[in-house]
């Protein structure tokens, strides 16, 4: 997202952009923290593992960058957090001190005969009520298609993510073709299933393959992240003001939608990278009897939307 600059729109100079002083930036760190403090947990409960393979510096250094810049992260929202309360503090103290003070005013005294113009002037009357319009709400959520979108796809991207991180080997019986895609995938050499033809099979080589069952959790944890990231990006906040600074000219895109859009930026190259993975390993996958026709077009179906709205 670029800085604000200055925008001819409607005749009007605006700024566009995202804002540091504004918190456009502290909804990502907010996520970037709690993702830096995911990742670092996931390599220490599996050190044990990573020291036996002789890999402990390697993760001890992965760690220690990851709690520094979630430190780091946490730190500028703190601080950040205690100027806007002095700030709010300063201003509404201002306003108080600028208020004059309001002298009460005499009646005046109305000569005989004279009517009461009051009641029959325009002005008295009550204001017409102006027609509810969801897209001007600050209240309603960044886009209602990116939600619909989001939530059809993501949510069965979480799931087999959240499978393969803590359940790795579980068949999912409402999942077509799940079994396949396990074997496939090499889940059944090293988490067969329990009392299945694999386990008798794969059982006694399974801590062999200890590494690939660390690669298979760790790339489930990070898709699992980007889902999380996304599923904010939708519905975690609300549109918000226009306001770009207390005093500045107004905003192009809403507070909420300017967070928002940053991060579909970033999840629709994720998203064509992923599709690219898809698309390289369809024909191998295709031999396996495994379709991935569906996993192309719901993945190409989200990186177009989110890249629709996060560019344009």
């Amino acid at each position: 997202q670029s800085a604000p600059v200055p925008s001819l729109l409607d005749g009007q100079i605006k700024m566009k952009g995202a804002s540091w002083s504004i918190g456009h930036y502290d909804p990502i760190l907010t996520l970037g923290m709690l993702g830096n403090c995911c990742i670092a947990a996931f390599y220490m409960m599996r050190i044990e593992e990573l020291r036996n393979a002789g890999a402990e510096p390697l993760v001890t250094m992965l760690v220690m960058a990851s709690l520094i810049e979630a430190l780091v992260f946490g730190a500028y929202l703190m601080s950040r957090r205690m100027s806007m309360k002095k700030t709010k503090k300063v201003i509404v103290g201002n306003k108080q001190q600028q208020q004059p003070q309001k002298q009460p005013k005499r009646p005046a005294q109305k000569k005989k005969g004279s009517k009461d113009k009051d009641a029959s002037s325009p002005s008295s009357s009550l204001p017409a009520t102006q027609e509810y319009n969801p897209q001007e709400d600050p209240n309603s959520i960044p886009s209602r298609i990116a939600l619909r979108t989001v939530l059809i796809v993501s949510s069965i991207i979480s799931l087999i993510s959240v499978r393969d991180l803590f359940f790795p080997g579980t068949i999912i019986s409402f999942i077509p073709r799940d079994d396949i895609y396990l074997e496939w995938t090499g889940a059944f050499f090293h988490s067969p299933p329990l009392d299945t033809v694999e386990s008798d099979e794969y059982g006694l080589e399974s801590p062999l393959y200890a590494g690939d069952k660390f690669m298979g959790q760790l790339l489930g944890l990070y898709l699992v992240l980007g889902c999380v990231w996304k599923f904010a990006s939708v519905c975690a906040w609300s549109k918000g003001n226009k306001t770009m600074e207390f005093k500045s000219p107004e905003n192009v895109d809403r507070h909420g939608v300017v967070s928002s859009k940053m991060i579909w930026k970033a999840q629709a190259f994720g998203d064509m990278l992923l599709l690219f993975m898809l698309r390289m390993f369809a024909p191998a996958a295709k031999s396996a009897s495994l379709d991935l026709r569906w996993h192309l077009m719901t993945v190409a179906y989200e990186m177009i939307i989110l890249g629709l709205y996060g560019f344009f």
